[in-house]
Order: structure tokens, then C-alpha cells, then sequence
């Protein structure tokens, strides 16, 4: 008898979920998109998965923008596999473990991404209705520590109390331009460090140099030094555990690469197992020191010891302060590792591959390089230190940056908003609290309706007032009051950094590397097989 209830128990949850799910796919259609046809199981994401079968890792790019030549600038998609596609897989955990209080314990709701780049709506989610859509999408591998407090991924509300509202204010001193100033000054070891490394390369294997490889090592020292108080010669030691460590993270924290990954996407609760993962080791390893970091400069503080050159946590530690002092509740030792963390893995990974993509741009386009190299030779000479005020001012110099990573956008999708409201966007379409909206920021900048020859190299567009005529159509670092808060950073280590390799060398193409292939790896865009090659040589 028993088990009969049990048999029939069953039956009624898979049809129940079959229905739910069932339901679920004809939102689409209810909030009036398009999109490709959808899969019951796994949504859109088999359609992914084929692109890249048949056309390669380098097709990921094109993914999106291909999508909307054929469904419009707004148009619904399922990108990853969202909890609601627990409807068969929970169904057969069930069915083989009995547990029935299973099923409501991973089954969490609708996912289901509106795809926008039109002007109008960017802007009504990221500005002008900001307010009801200002928690970023929920993903389920990062809703943990360290990850959870971090302003890369914490909501209106965060586990310790503090929203992304109030980490924000605390973390945005870093960013000041007396701060920026006194960071920069810490730059030039790292600087020096750099060209002399790819000084010895130029002079080995006729120049051929991996220079992404020598970027991340390099922005590893300067994020460390900058951030954490922490000199690491990763420049001259690539067995140095943070570089090493740090490395294994990114290379492994990738859909494809982790079954938890994978299982987490299916059912959140596996998200646990993020620490025993391969990334999840590395980053445990890089968060305990980063917590120690911060447990010694509380120490320090506490015994009247004040640094010179504050770095990002000193910066933290002093704003937290004022804040008790002034009846506030100060952050949390766990949201400022979080944090810390944050900044660390943002500056390290974004600006080392955007400093590629422009060197191998430079070198593909010599005319452009020239006029670089004119300008920062008839600003700073063969000789003079390269310093915060006039790098920050350098027309031609912005131009270049804002153009490559208008092209080359690092960050591709990390925009998506989860609505907290029911909203209404471009006057037609209802967005249900609980739908993500997300804008894939190189599909943006690579329309015909934002941009002139928008596949094409151009700094010259730029030129004028250094800005794009509308904020909407140009996000590298987003926009809005949730745009990245660590972007002029990472402006200040491109231009500082750039402006000392077009001043030492000149690049040329690597003959086997006359084309820019890349990836889109979860949120980022990244040179394909983690390598970009060109030739060296010292000028004379």
C-alpha cells in the first residue's frame, strides 16, 4: 500500500513539474519575443553548443550578435541551464532515491533572460528604472563565499547586511583620483620589471613574444602591489603561487571544463562543492591570504602603524573606520576578503587582456601605432617618468583604449539585471520579478546601428570628445549607478603600461598570427588557447 502512495506520489510530481515547466517555455511567447526554438530540457543552450560544434571556439563570440541580425535588438533566450530545467532531472532524482522533500528543496522558479541591445531599453534598465532592477542575475556557482559579498555578485541585500549600495561607497575610495594618484606610484617597479623582461625576450627567438602571458604576469604584480600590499615578482618568477594559482582559476572556472559547474546550473545546491573543485582549490588557497592580508593590516592599524603608500585594503580599512566612528555598521571582515578578492581577480584578468588586444591591434595597424608612439615620445621623451596627470590626457592615447575595448570588449556578459519589481521596458514588454535582462556588451558595440564599420580598428572615432554620442551603445565597464567601479584603474594601468611599451619597442605581427581569434569563456572574451604571439623589437 505504501508503496503504491508512493508510485502515485511520484507520478503526480512529474506532472506537476512536466506542466510547470510546460508553462514555463511559453513565456516567451506571453511577453510577445521571439527567439530560437527552445529545447524542453535544456533550453537554448544546445543550440550554443552546436554553433561552436560546427564552427569552432571562435565562433562564441558571434553567438549573440548572429542572434540579433535574426531576432531583433530584444528577443528572449535561455542561456544557461536555469533552475526550471530541474523538471526531468529532479523527477528521476526522485524516482531513485524516494526523497520527495527533494524536489521543492531545489526547485527555485522561472530563469529566462530577455536579450536586449536596443538604446532605449539599456537605458531604462541600467538608469532610468534602475531601481527596479539592481540586483545583478543570479548565478548559482557564485552564490558563495567568497563570491557572495563581493559587489561582483551581492544584491540590495548582502548575507552580512551590507547591499551593494553600501560596499560600493566604501570600496568607491579606492577609486579617487588622490588615491589613483598615490597607486600609480607604485606602478613603475612593476613597469620596470616588465620592459625588462620583454626587452630579453626581444633579443631571443627573433622577438616572438607571448604577449598575453607577460601582461597577466604583470598585471598580477601591480593588482597585488595596488590593491593588497603584496610584492610578488611574478614578472620573473611564473612559480610564484599567486600567479600559478591564480591561473588555475581562470583557466578551470569554465562551464565546460567543471562538473560541478555543470550540476550547479541543474540543482543550486551543489554549489557547496565549489571548494573542492579545481578553481575552487585555487581560490581557497588565494582567499586564505587575502584574509590574512586583511587580518594583519587590521593588526597594524590597531598599533598606530599607518603606510606610507596605502594600498586598497589600508583604503577600505580607513573608510570602515569612519564609517563606526560615525554610528554606521562597518563592513564585515568576510565582505571585505570578498572584496578584496573582487578587485584582485577583476584587475588581474580584464586589463591584461585588453593590454594584449591592443598590442596586437598596434601591430596589425602600424599607421595607428605610429601616431601612439609620436605622441607619447613628444610628451614624456625617451626618458621621463611616466606620470599620473599627463598619460590620464592623452588624446590619441584614450582613443586607442576606448577603441579596443569597444572591439574587444574583456567582460561580454557580465550586465545581466534581475528584476525585483514587475516592470514594464520599451513600453510593450512586461518583465516578472524574478526575469533576468541582460545586454551582451560586444553585441553592443559590434552593431551597424551604433557604429560606423563597427568590425574595423578606428581610433579616430573617438577623437572628438573621447566619448561615444550616446552612453548606451558603448559599456565597456557598463553604465549606471552598478557600472564597474574599478574601471579608471584599470584605464590608469592601461595607459600607464602601453605608453612604455610603444615607447621601447615596436610591435610587428608573429607571421603565424596575422588574425585576433577569441573565446567567450563565461562573462569574458579571452584570446583563444589563452596565448597571443607578435614580434618584439627594441627600438633604437
Amino acid at each position: 500500500m505504501i508503496g503504491v502512495l508512493v508510485v502515485i506520489a511520484l507520478l503526480t510530481l512529474i506532472i506537476q513539474k512536466v506542466l510547470a515547466r510546460r508553462k514555463y517555455l511559453q513565456l516567451r511567447e506571453e511577453l510577445g519575443l521571439t527567439g530560437p526554438p527552445t529545447n524542453f530540457i535544456f533550453g537554448n543552450l544546445l543550440y550554443m553548443f552546436r554553433v561552436i560544434k560546427e564552427k569552432g571556439v571562435e565562433a562564441s563570440p558571434t553567438i549573440y550578435p548572429e542572434l540579433v541580425k535574426k531576432y531583433g535588438s530584444t528577443f528572449g533566450f535561455e542561456c544557461f541551464i536555469s533552475r526550471q530545467r530541474l523538471t526531468s532531472l529532479i523527477a528521476l532524482f526522485c524516482l531513485v532515491t524516494c526523497a520527495i522533500h527533494c524536489a521543492s528543496r531545489f526547485y527555485f522558479g522561472a530563469h529566462f533572460d530577455i536579450v536586449t541591445v536596443d538604446p532605449h531599453i539599456i537605458k531604462e534598465i541600467f538608469i532610468s528604472q534602475f531601481g527596479n532592477f539592481v540586483d545583478r542575475r543570479d548565478s548559482s556557482v557564485n552564490t558563495v563565499y567568497p563570491f557572495l559579498d563581493g559587489l561582483i555578485q551581492v544584491g540590495h541585500v548582502g548575507s552580512y547586511g551590507a547591499g551593494w549600495k553600501e560596499i560600493r561607497s566604501v570600496i568607491s575610495v579606492i577609486f579617487t583620483s588622490a588615491s589613483m594618484k598615490k597607486m600609480h606610484l607604485m606602478f613603475h617597479d612593476q613597469l620596470d620589471n616588465l620592459l625588462d623582461v620583454l626587452t630579453e625576450k626581444s633579443r631571443k627567438n627573433n622577438g616572438i613574444t607571448d604577449i598575453y602571458g607577460e601582461y597577466q604576469a604583470m598585471t598580477m604584480d601591480m593588482i597585488a602591489r595596488c590593491a593588497l600590499g603584496q610584492n610578488l615578482s611574478c614578472l620573473k618568477d611564473r612559480d610564484n603561487d599567486y600567479y600559478t594559482r591564480a591561473r588555475t582559476f581562470f583557466a578551470n572556472i569554465q562551464f565546460q571544463k567543471s562538473t560541478v559547474f555543470q550540476l550547479t546550473v541543474f540543482m543550486p545546491i551543489f554549489r557547496y562543492l565549489r571548494r573542492f573543485t579545481t578553481f575552487g582549490r585555487a581560490e581557497r588557497y588565494l582567499v586564505g591570504l587575502l584574509s590574512e592580508s586583511v587580518h594583519e593590516r587590521e593588526r597594524e592599524r590597531a598599533a598606530g602603524i599607518i603606510r606610507p603608500l596605502p594600498d586598497a585594503i589600508d583604503l577600505i580599512l580607513a573608510e570602515n573606520e569612519k564609517r563606526k566612528l560615525s554610528g554606521m555598521q562597518p563592513l564585515h571582515h568576510e565582505v571585505i576578503v570578498c572584496n578584496a578578492w573582487a578587485l584582485f581577480i577583476a584587475g588581474y584578468e580584464t586589463t591584461s587582456t585588453a593590454l594584449a588586444y591592443a598590442t596586437f591591434l598596434l601591430a596589425k595597424h602600424p599607421e595607428v601605432q605610429a601616431t601612439l608612439h609620436e605622441e607619447v615620445l613628444s610628451t614624456f621623451g625617451d626618458n621621463d617618468t611616466i606620470d599620473y596627470e599627463r598619460v590620464m590626457k592623452l588624446p590619441y592615447l584614450h582613443a586607442v583604449f576606448a577603441e579596443t575595448v569597444r572591439l574587444y570588449p574583456p567582460v561580454t556578459t557580465l550586465t545581466g539585471r534581475q528584476c525585483i519589481k514587475e516592470t514594464v521596458i520599451g513600453g510593450r514588454i512586461r518583465v516578472p520579478v524574478g526575469c533576468n535582462v541582460m545586454t551582451p556588451v560586444h553585441a553592443v558595440h559590434w552593431s551597424e546601428e551604433n557604429y560606423d564599420r563597427p568590425r574595423e580598428f578606428c581610433p579616430e572615432r573617438f577623437l572628438d570628445d573621447g566619448k561615444p554620442a550616446w552612453s548606451a551603445t558603448y559599456m565597456p565597464f557598463g553604465i549606471g549607478p552598478r557600472n564597474c567601479v574599478g574601471a579608471r584603474f584599470a584605464e590608469m594601468e592601461f595607459k600607464t603600461v602601453m605608453s612604455a611599451v610603444i615607447r621601447k619597442f615596436i610591435i610587428e605581427l608573429h607571421p603565424a598570427h596575422t588574425e585576433l581569434k577569441t573565446m567567450t569563456a563565461n562573462i569574458l572574451q579571452n584570446p583563444i588557447n589563452n596565448e597571443l604571439f607578435v614580434r618584439l623589437v627594441e627600438r633604437k
